[in-house]
């Protein structure tokens, strides 16, 4: 007598299945944190590329005033030297001035003048590339430079 196997072909269906739907629940849940499905018009502040001297928060307001908010990663201080900044290939670059060390883990705020015109409607998305060059204390003379990529939504 040869033994039946009808449960091993159904167990092997519902693996083979079941591993389906959970990757594309992980996928789904994946996108749905990226805010992929976030249907709102306002678009979350955010950075990427930045090493050392980081963009910690970013902010362009409808009058053309961009705030930004460095955050020193480095691990010992530093001394900003300048800031370039582009948005909508107009661009301004800036020396730092006014308590220009910066100690581990601590903040300075940046405002950049009006004066590149970034206006545009409360709601709409921008785009800027960032360059921040500084002396590493840690290194000596050695000029650094962290740059990247900022986003967000124009605030009214």
């Amino acid at each position: 007598m040869v033994p039946m196997r009808k449960g091993q072909g159904s167990l092997e269906f519902m693996m083979t299945y079941g591993w389906v739907i959970l990757i594309v629940l992980i996928a789904l849940v994946v996108m749905w944190q990226l805010g992929l499905f976030n249907i709102s018009s306002r678009i979350e502040p955010g950075t990427f590329g930045f090493w050392g001297v980081i963009v910690h928060d970013n902010k362009l307001d409808n009058a053309g005033f961009f705030k930004v908010t460095l955050l020193n990663n480095v691990g010992g201080n530093v001394t900003l030297l300048e800031y370039n900044v582009t948005i909508d290939r107009t661009s301004i670059l800036m020396p730092c001035s006014g308590g220009c060390v910066l100690e581990p883990g601590k903040t300075k705020n940046i405002d950049l003048p009006q004066e590149a015109k970034w206006t545009s409607p409360a709601g709409q998305r921008y785009d800027a590339d960032m360059a921040i060059t500084y002396r590493d204390a840690r290194t000596g003379a050695n000029i650094m430079q962290s740059s990247g990529k900022i986003w967000g939504s124009t605030e009214g």
